[in-house]
């Protein structure tokens, strides 16, 4: 990283703090019961095991021009059949068929699986969705201006499988906006209510 580069991300991660902070502090109430906390230990699972982002299931075609032309991650029958893209993680963790869904499929394209929820509700294995990512919520860090996600980020990433990220949020409805990622729908899976 050039001088001027760290120079610039050490200025704007200290905005996004002052930008995350600028409200003052505002007791919220408890959360309502929701979300899947199972999906999270099972979203963890897939993340602790690395897999690489394919957007096709193990050993078939993937049509991602950034990822090799065949899936070729780690053998493991649970998940074999699943996509190991975004959306094929939290259709694993929420157990939906493989091979998974994808973001067209989920709030606020579609209102069959999931609803859109207050962002400020966000519950351990709720998702975040927009057109082209979704990530699944794993945790509140410090509620409403910090959150853990786990995520597949992309075969264009610096690290192209599954993690747990902590990311400055910003909260308005049923909008999160997450630094560095964009804006994305707070969403419930239906089956988990």
């Amino acid at each position: 990283m050039l001088p001027s580069e760290a120079r610039s991300r050490k200025y704007l991660v200290a905005f996004a703090a002052l930008w995350a902070c600028s409200e003052p502090a505002i007791p919220l109430a408890p959360l309502p019961a929701g979300g899947a906390p199972h999906a999270v230990a099972r979203a963890r699972e897939w993340a602790s095991a690395r897999l690489a982002y394919c957007q096709a299931p193990n050993h078939t075609r993937d049509y991602d021009g950034d990822c090799a032309t065949t899936c070729d991650r780690e053998d493991h029958p649970a998940w074999d059949a699943y996509r190991s893209d975004c959306s094929g993680l939290v259709a694993w963790a929420w157990q939906l068929p493989a091979p998974g869904i994808t973001t067209r499929d989920l709030a606020p394209f579609q209102i069959v699986l999931t609803h859109a929820i207050p962002a400020l509700e966000l519950q351990p294995g709720d998702a975040i969705n927009n057109r082209h990512h979704t990530m699944l919520f794993a945790e509140w860090v410090a509620r409403p201006y910090v959150a853990r996600f786990i995520e597949e980020p992309g075969c264009h990433a610096a690290l192209p499988y599954a993690q747990e990220i902590t990311r400055l949020v910003r909260t308005t409805g049923t909008s999160l906006v997450v630094f560095g990622h964009g804006r994305y729908t707070a969403i419930r899976n239906d089956d988990a209510l």
